[in-house]
């Protein structure tokens, strides 16, 4: 008697589009579940932009500033700094928790867990902006550059979200301890803030310390979100090409450094 012998059953490959989207659901309904994580995504960001323009804004116009205009962007990107911050403790989390272990012992694609954290930011980070245009627009903000403003300046806000997030994450797996993470990302972040043209131009720092203030990453992130939604930007696309400079340097070395950093949470 002849015995057949069934062909073996090919394992399934791990998809990394819809590994990537599952977790993410997973992160997006933690998200949700956490009071604080609205708080810092939304709620903060809001009061800090009610808070400077409400106090500072007819101090900037008697001086002739037009704040409104000028603040809108620092507060995006100050929002997606805070949803980074967050990030980088949600990281720690899973890494301090034994979640990462468990995700890389499952039939997943490898970086589905970290690309699920960073997309789930970055979706925290386009809400956070959305809620402050419309803010925003109650103090004057307009976008003056039409349609293609409206476009270039969500585009930029999504490739800035994911480049000032992916360090973050790296920070977070690194340490596998929130407080850590929490306490580092702080430092990181508040330095950064200061020396920068988030909140006031260039021209307030000592002259010695213009060239760093204008081409750290925050400013030219920044200033490039001013350019695409306001006119009276002569210099747009070496403007907008130093930030996408940053960013991509950004993303392509935390990008490399996420996978080592996560296969060697222990």
């Amino acid at each position: 008697m002849t015995t057949t012998v069934a062909p073996p059953v090919p394992e399934a490959k791990p998809a990394l589009v819809a590994d990537s989207l599952a977790l993410t659901g997973r992160h997006l309904r933690l998200m949700a579940r956490r009071p604080a994580s609205i708080m810092g995504g939304i709620v903060l960001p809001v009061i800090f932009a009610v808070l400077f323009l409400t106090v500072f804004g007819r101090v900037m116009e008697r001086a002739g500033l037009d704040y409104p205009q000028y603040m809108m962007s620092a507060i995006v990107v100050q929002s997606a700094f805070f949803a980074a911050m967050s990030g980088s403790i949600w990281a720690a989390e899973d890494a301090s928790s034994g979640m990462v272990e468990r995700l890389r012992a499952m039939p997943i694609a490898r970086p589905a867990p970290i690309l699920s954290l960073l997309i789930g930011e970055v979706v925290r980070s386009v809400i956070s902006c959305v809620v402050l245009v419309a803010v925003g627009y109650g103090f004057g903000f307009r976008f003056e550059t039409g349609v293609l403003g409206v476009l270039g300046f969500f585009a930029l806000v999504i490739v800035a979200a994911a480049a000032i997030c992916l360090p973050y994450l790296v920070l977070g797996f690194r340490l596998a301890a929130p407080e850590p993470a929490q306490a580092i990302g702080g430092v990181i972040y508040f330095p950064m803030l200061l020396v920068s043209t988030l909140f006031v131009p260039k021209e307030a720092y000592p002259g010695w310390l213009q060239p760093i203030v204008e081409y750290q990453p925050l400013s030219c992130i920044t200033e490039a979100l001013r350019a695409v939604s306001t006119d009276g930007f002569t210099d747009v696309p070496a403007t907008v090409g130093i930030a996408l400079l940053w960013m991509a340097g950004s993303l392509v070395v935390f990008g490399l450094l996420a996978p080592r950093v996560f296969g060697k949470v222990s």
